[in-house]
This record gives structure tokens, sequence and C-alpha cells, in this order.
């Protein structure tokens, strides 16, 4: 524990700080706008302001896989115009994509339209229009900058949802302030990082597709896992009852994210033989920890806690909050685990995280018919993501980049760039 408040002290003094000092502040304005919904809305809406939160989050993989190659390109010297291109042509094959779906979307998600689904697209499509910019940024280890738009683009987001739901207290107003909120800080991020308009203009240097393509499949099996129990909910069960586990739903969000600076500081330990068991032991104990005391929290102080955070509406949660927080819990563990395998470029676990995923989906799809169903599932497969990731770290199964000490850049882009 001292070494990691000592490291904690030190990443504070430094640029890097400001990152983690923006990441956490993004966070909290994003917990920020759940409990503004969850109390503006009624337990109907709030599912349905949910699941489309928690698509944005999943379609926001792409937005990483391109921040990464990007940021790649930038800090190796090469040029960064093949990156860009691709990123602003894969934001407008997904937002034209995920348009011609909302239909589909409005089915599925119970959606009084199609309307908030076309907003939700807009938004993921802005964000990956964004990624370029944030990557020639991060690539060129401008952290201040960085961390400032991170902030921005979390006060836009969260100030349009917020606007939305004044005017009109509906998921669809919310959903549409939210994407607008999403494009303003896209041509903020534009105007900082100011790409060469020439290079990107010109064909000359091909595109960077594939690498973007074949740098988010461990992230993207890990995101979808977190995210897509509550776009179930609103699937299989009564729009009442997905409301329920929405906001149930968000005490699982406080304590997966609580400890989110512990990845961020250990991982260039996690990538460095010499420093690794100690660090993953290390890392493992600090968010245990925070786990055990979390969900021992949400148990003793539940019903203060929903009254709190989600309001009167909600009170059947609370003899479920307890489980939600100790599924978060086990997220965080989870996460801190999978970047330490992110950082040797363990391609076991991404099989294995997309197992659990599906998994997960059938069980739910066939068994679930109330909060229980949706809820317990996901405990199991999140213990189980765990397990796989101690296991295999006791075991020490790796790849030649780790016998080596060399760090894959994927990896190190990815560990720099926020992963909700």
């Amino acid at each position: 524990m001292p070494q990691l408040a000592s490291r904690l002290l030190g990443a504070g003094r430094s640029s890097a700080g400001l990152l983690a000092v923006g990441t956490s502040v993004g966070n909290l304005l994003g917990y920020a706008l759940t409990v503004a919904a969850a109390r503006s809305l009624g337990p109907h809406e709030f599912g349905a302001f949910s699941a489309l939160l928690a698509l944005i989050i999943v379609g926001n993989v792409a937005a990483l896989a391109v921040q990464a190659t990007t940021a790649r390109a930038a800090a190796t010297g090469r040029p960064v115009a093949p990156a860009v291109r691709s990123g602003l042509i894969l934001a407008v094959v997904i937002g034209v994509a995920l348009t011609a779906l909302s239909p589909v979307a409005e089915s599925v998600l119970q959606l009084p339209s199609a309307l908030p689904a076309v907003a939700a697209a807009v938004a993921i499509a802005a964000l990956t229009a964004t990624a370029p910019s944030l990557g020639i940024i991060q690539g060129q280890e401008r952290f201040g900058p960085l961390a400032a738009l991170v902030t921005i683009q979390a006060a836009l987001r969260v100030g349009g949802g917020l606007v939305g739901m004044a005017l009109d207290p509906t998921a669809t107003s919310a959903l549409i302030g939210i994407a607008l909120g999403f494009v303003a800080a896209g041509v903020v991020a534009w105007f900082v990082a100011r790409p060469a308009g020439s290079a990107l203009l010109s064909l000359r240097g091909g595109f960077a597709a594939r690498a973007t393509l074949s740098s988010g499949a461990m992230l993207l099996g890990f995101v979808v896992l977190t995210n897509i129990d509550v776009i179930l909910a609103r699937h299989v069960l009564s729009p009442e009852a997905s409301g329920l586990y929405a906001a149930g739903s968000i005490f699982t969000k406080i304590a997966f994210w609580l400890p989110q600076f512990v990845p961020m500081l250990a991982f260039p330990a996690l990538a460095d033989p010499a420093r690794r068991r100690s660090a993953v032991s290390l890392g493992v104990a600090a968010v245990a920890g925070c786990g055990v005391a979390l969900t021992g929290l949400s148990w003793l102080l539940a019903g203060v806690a929903v009254s709190v955070v989600a309001g009167p509406s909600y009170d059947e949660v609370v003899p479920w909050v307890a489980g939600f927080a100790g599924l978060g819990a086990l997220y965080a563990l989870a996460h801190l685990l999978v970047y330490a395998h992110l950082a040797r470029r363990d391609r076991w676990t991404t099989g294995v995280l997309w197992a659990a995923l599906a998994a997960y989906v059938l069980v739910v799809e066939v068994w679930a018919s109330s909060l229980a169903g949706v809820l317990v599932p996901g405990l199991v497969a999140a213990a189980l993501i765990v397990l796989w990731g101690l296991g295999r770290e006791r075991l020490g199964a790796g790849s030649r980049s780790t016998r080596t000490g060399t760090t894959p850049p994927e990896a190190a882009d990815a560990a720099a760039s926020p992963l909700h």
C-alpha cells in the first residue's frame, strides 16, 4: 500500500496525473447525469435511457481502436493522415449503419420511436470522428490538453443531456442533447489537434483500417460484457423492471470505476517482467480491498443509498444493491487482470471473454424473467473471468513480449485510452 500511495502521489505531480484527474472528473460527471436521469425520468423512460447509454459505451470501442492507431502513429513519428482518414471513414460507416438499424433498436429496446436510437447513432459516430484528434494529442504525450479535452467532452455530453431533460423529461430529449454534446466536443478536439488538412485530402499514404480493426478485440469483449446487462434487461424484462435494473446498475458503475486509477498506474510495471508479479499482487489487493469495502457499505446502507442516488420510486432495488455493487467490484478486478493480459498480448483471454459473453447472453435470453435472472448470471460470468485471470497469472502463461520484456505498442495505446 505505501508503494501504491507513493506511486499515486508521483503521478499526481506529473502530466499523466492530469489525465487521471480528467478521467475521474469525466466519470463523476457521468454519474451526475445518470443520477439526474433516474430522478427526472420515470422507471420506463430511465430504462430506455440506460439501455441506449450502454449502447453508446459499447460503440465507443470503435473510437478507442481509432485513437490507439492514431496515437501509435504519432508516437512513432509516422504520418497520422492514414489513421485519421480511416477513423473518419469508420465514423461515417458506423453512423449510417446504426441509423439504418434504428428501427430494429426501436423494436428490441421497446423505444417510443426510432429517434432516440438515431441520436445514439450520431453520438457513436461523433465519438469515432473525435478519436483521431485525441489520438494525435495522446501520441504527442500532451497529457495536459488531453485531460482538458476529456473533461470538456464529459461536460458537453452531460450538459447536453441535462438541457434535453429540462426541456422535455424523456429519454429521447436526453439522447438528442447527449449527441449534440459529443458533436460539439469533436469540433473542439479537432481545433486543438489541428491535423494537416492537405494530408487528409490526399490519398497518398493509404489507410490504416487493418491496424484500427485489429487493435480492439479484447477491449471490445470486455466492454460489451460489462455493459450488455442493461441492454438485455431492457429486452427481456418489462419496462418497469428494466428501469429498476438500470437504477441498480448505478451501483455497479460506482464500484467498477472507483478503483480505475490502479490499472492506469500499474500498467508500466505490468509490462515489465521484473516488476510484473509484484504489480499484479499489489493491484489485485488494492482493487479487491476497495470492492469488498464498497460491497459491504452497500449492504449496510442500501436503503439510504437508493434514496439518495435514485429516489423513492426505486425502493424495490434495495435488497439487490449489494449484489449490484459486488458485480462492479468483480468487473473492476477483471479489468485489472485484462489489462495485465493485454500488456503481454495473451490472445487466450480474448477468446475467454467472448465465450463468457456468449454464455451470459444465452442464459439471460433463455432463463431471465426477473431482475435476479439478469444479475445472477452476470455475477457468475464476472467471477469466472476473475478466476481465469488469476489462474493465468499464477501459471505465468504469456507471449514472447512478456519473456523479452517488450511492451506491445497496441497495449500501450490502449492503456492510456479511457475505457468508457
